[in-house]
């Protein structure tokens, strides 16, 4: 698409010619009441770039995500690993006799289920691997998504016929619990953990416990389409060791010991792969980031972000904003699974006009309140949630407002300067406060706004064909 720049000085003939003005009741409720008022409303065009970018980091006191995405002809293919250890709570760590008094009844991997996302009809199929030697967990490390662990040894696996019933009711020995992914593990690895590793060796303490057990890699196989959420953080989360020994009167007696995840001396990974070929993004992912695109794309956590520009915005004089909301909608005609592979949260933010300026994120002036430690306390005003609309082919899409009024007023009103607009769907993402304040990094939200790699949407561009519908800027005002 041919750019074009207008000068200040034909703005009001820009939007007599190009788009709708008229005296409308809309946004008359955020004015006072004063007589002879009339308030307008109109639309500005954008600038739209897809833009590819790097991974993103997860902590492992995040929630995780664990499947594998084989179908979206949009988004192409992703297939979520988790690396993980299980530790017992404090070291040195002993079981209540001697180990040749222990006999193994079995050992479960068992992990906190959250929901998913994705198709949840299809079956699930996962396998459990040691972490090889030739790779480590670091307990104080966050992980960037495309870091992988090399794999030793199968010590479990689980087919899954039914993701919908991961809700309901477990009842295992002494415990009646909801939500919960069941591995059952080998008995030799059980084995390992009872017989093989005691409080001179690998239960002496935590380094020595990782130096002769690495982790757990739990990997999906192909065919699912689904992403499970997963918590290592609570107590749902573990390794059960079930096992039996002799009390003095010659009874057994049955014990369960645990091993557990969300400890500060033990280390997690999610291990998310993604490949865009063959999709209907890459065309658009692999262009130039100067070129306009029609169809934008965005997937929960970072890989890719949209580029906006509103170029004509520092045309506009005297004028009283009462509200400015960056307009944007689902675009579902080619996209078969788009209500199987739902849309994630949107999170807006301002960057420099210079290209390569990506990482220098921050708020955007006057319309972010900023809270306690940084954070957003003005997210469900802002927008950046879903909202659900019916399309003209009566398809029920996601769309998406951000209220930048302050913004746009200070640019017409005090000269305030015009920036570029960032848009992604972060999970947990950092950014900074204002231009140049670069000292510290402020997290968007005290809670994730995306689970990791759970959401994806294709969007109307600024410079779509479809005028009604395409992303714009749309300004409610009164002259001065």
């Amino acid at each position: 698409m041919k750019k074009f720049i207008f000068p200040a000085f034909i703005f009001s003939f820009l939007i007599i010619s190009c788009t709708k003005v008229s005296v409308t009741e809309i946004g008359s409720e955020l004015i006072p009441p004063i007589d002879g008022v009339h308030t307008f409303d109109t639309t500005i065009d954008v600038q739209t770039f897809n833009i590819l970018s790097d991974s993103f980091r997860i902590s492992k006191l995040q929630e995780m995500v664990l499947g594998s995405i084989t179908n979206d002809p949009l988004m192409g293919t992703t297939k979520a690993i988790i690396n993980a250890e299980f530790k017992p709570n404090s070291f040195p760590f002993y079981f209540p006799v001697g180990k040749d008094s222990l006999t193994l009844d079995s050992a479960v991997l068992v992990l906190s289920y959250r929901g998913l996302w994705g198709d949840s009809t299809n079956p699930i199929d996962l396998k459990v691997y040691e972490i090889s030697q030739s790779s480590k967990l670091n307990q104080d490390s966050i992980y960037t998504s495309y870091s992988s662990m090399n794999i030793a040894r199968q010590i479990g696996s689980v087919h899954i016929a039914d993701p919908r019933k991961l809700s309901d009711s477990v009842k295992a020995f002494s415990e009646d619990a909801i939500n919960q992914i069941r591995i059952p593990l080998t008995s030799d690895f059980g084995n390992k953990l009872l017989k093989q590793f005691d409080s001179s060796n690998a239960y002496y303490s935590s380094n020595q416990f990782s130096s002769l057990f690495r982790g757990f890699s739990i990997i999906p196989q192909t065919g699912s389409n689904t992403l499970l959420r997963v918590s290592l953080t609570d107590t749902n989360s573990k390794v059960a060791l079930y096992y039996k020994y002799k009390q003095r009167n010659g009874a057994d007696t049955t014990v369960i010991t645990y091993f557990r995840s969300g400890l500060d001396f033990t280390g997690a990974s999610n291990n998310i792969v993604r490949n865009i070929s063959g999709s209907q993004s890459e065309q658009y992912l692999i262009n130039p980031p100067t070129t306009e695109d029609d169809l934008l794309f965005l997937q929960a956590g970072q890989g890719n972000f949209v580029r906006i520009k509103t170029p004509y915005v520092a045309g506009i004089k005297n004028r009283v904003v009462h509200r400015a909301e960056l307009i944007m909608e689902q675009e579902a005609d080619n996209d078969p699974y788009y209500n199987v592979y739902t849309a994630p949260n949107l999170f807006l933010c301002a960057i420099s006009t210079h290209p390569d300026s990506a990482e220098y994120r921050f708020y955007i002036p006057k319309d972010i309140v900023v809270g306690q430690g940084g954070t957003v306390d003005n997210l469900n005003i802002f927008g950046g949630n879903v909202i659900y609309k019916t399309d003209p082919n009566g398809k029920r899409i996601a769309s998406y407002s951000f209220n930048i009024s302050r913004y746009v007023q200070s640019i017409i009103t005090f000269n305030q300067k015009v920036f570029d607009l960032y848009l992604f769907a972060p999970v947990t993402d950092y950014v900074y406060t204002g231009e140049g304040m670069t000292s510290s990094l402020y997290p968007i939200a005290t809670m994730a706004l995306n689970a990791p790699a759970c959401g994806r949407v294709g969007l109307l561009g600024g410079n779509n064909s479809q005028q009604n519908r395409k992303m714009r800027l749309r300004i409610i005002y009164s002259t001065l």
